[in-house]
């Protein structure tokens, strides 16, 4: 099983790319944090960026990711007056394109990833608050070399199906981003050096695999190559629990995501997940999730009726 792919199908991630545009200097947009990841992709020339991080120096090549989202600044010079970059967006769909005088300064492509940023998987939680990848510095095949371009030249094409196809694209950019992060940070602690260390992943994976939640600390420290004092500390020194405390909070994401997108049952998804009782099973989901299974089937339900006109 892929771990990575796993965390991201659950926690739903969908793309949306603003622009792709020259920028003449003087200019600077000032982005409020709307609640979705932003990111800004440097194609020519440079962008300072300045945020509770402090400031950071673009160059082209270099892409900044938000990933928990974040009130920021970008522009050619800190000076620079700054317009809000939701008034830049309306300038640019209305055909009244802001920073037009002067030299050129950037071409940058613009957008965000919406995703639930407050997931409890600690892949999630344990992003960062700003992530830059410099691609000049990534090794050669990495993929971010490949579809970066592809993108760009994507978002000025006019051809049919160019949505369509810019949207998959910037997708496959959120993943190909986390995956050169976690590939090229140094941290030695933490998920994403959990899924550097072969051991733990093979463990994970196994968690990851149909029912892997069934798996008890022999069969994983097995799967690990290691012995089973010598798994449960490292695996909980990496992924912050010990290795049946994420197979539980796993096991009770995926029940989350069975309640979200199926009207089963109750008591059939809590037989699915290994608990005998409905009522052992809404015990354990209060205590992972912070909800009554019932809750969530409700508000998933409401949020369904609203999307179609209705009322709850």
């Amino acid at each position: 099983m892929d771990p990575l792919s796993d965390i991201l199908e659950l926690v739903g991630v969908r793309s949306s790319i603003y622009f792709q545009k020259d920028f003449c200097g003087p200019w600077k947009m000032s982005v409020e944090n709307t609640g979705f990841a932003q990111f800004h992709f440097v194609i020519r020339g440079g962008a300072v960026v300045q945020s509770d991080e402090g400031q950071s120096l673009l160059s082209a090549g270099d892409i900044i990711l938000f990933p928990k989202g974040a009130n920021h600044t970008i522009g050619d010079q800190p000076s620079s007056r700054a317009i809000a970059g939701g008034d830049v967006i309306d300038a640019l769909q209305n055909g009244t394109e802001p920073f037009t005088q002067g030299p050129l300064a950037t071409t940058m492509v613009c957008g965000h990833f919406e995703y639930d940023l407050t997931h409890p998987h600690p892949m999630i939680r344990h992003l960062p608050s700003q992530i830059i990848l410099r691609t000049n510095d990534l090794p050669m095949g990495n993929l971010l070399l490949g579809l970066l371009p592809l993108i760009v030249r994507e978002t000025k094409n006019s051809a049919q199906g160019s949505r369509v196809v810019i949207q998959h694209l910037s997708e496959a950019l959120f993943t190909s981003i986390l995956r050169a992060y976690f590939e090229t940070n140094a941290t030695d602690i933490g998920p994403y050096a959990g899924l550097r260390d072969a051991r733990i992943l093979s463990a994970l994976s196994a968690i990851h695999e149909p029912e892997g939640w069934s798996y008890n600390l022999a069969d994983l420290a097995k799967r690990a190559g290691m012995s089973r004092s010598s798994f449960a500390a490292t695996f909980k020194n990496l992924m912050g629990q010990s290795p049946g405390d994420y197979a539980v909070s796993w096991k009770l994401l995926k029940a989350k995501q069975t309640l979200q997108t199926t009207q089963k049952p109750i008591e059939q998804i809590a037989y699915q997940y290994g608990y005998s009782t409905s009522s052992a099973f809404a015990r354990a989901f209060r205590e992972h999730i912070g909800l009554n299974p019932g809750k969530i089937r409700t508000q998933n339900n409401n949020k369904a009726s609203n999307s179609d006109g209705k009322r709850p």
